[in-house]
């Protein structure tokens, strides 16, 4: 999957990033605790949350995500914007509960492994 597909399944708006679409999103993790983001042992994700302060966007550098997704509508703070622009990291806004874009991820997901359902918890939470 591509951000790109990424910002379509989960109705999404980007806000930076835009030259960033077509890079492969690997896996998804979802979480408003960032030590949960730091327990991540994944590379190329797309971090799914309802933070939005510029924190989210330095623990989503430091652990190798490949993209932000703000859900539930929330606004990021100016400060996380201008992080992700500075940093070229793709930040989207999801209109989606957390409930609801893991679930489209996930079925997505399936589609494109031929229907094999996905089992994962890397944060071992």
């Amino acid at each position: 999957m591509t951000i790109r597909e990424l910002v379509q399944i989960l109705s999404g708006e980007v806000l930076s990033g835009e030259d960033k679409l077509d890079r492969t999103v690997e896996d998804f993790a979802a979480t408003d605790l960032l030590s949960d983001v730091l327990a991540i042992e994944k590379e190329n994700y797309a971090l799914m949350t309802g933070l939005t302060n510029a924190q989210i966007l330095r623990t989503a550098e430091i652990t190798n995500a490949c993209c932000v997704v703000i859900v539930r509508n929330k606004q990021p703070k100016q400060p996380a914007i201008t992080l992700a622009r500075r940093s070229g990291i793709p930040l989207v806004l999801s209109p989606h509960t957390m409930f609801d874009a893991c679930c489209r991820v996930s079925r997505f997901l399936e589609k494109q492994n031929g229907g094999a359902a996905r089992t994962s918890n890397p944060a071992r939470t």
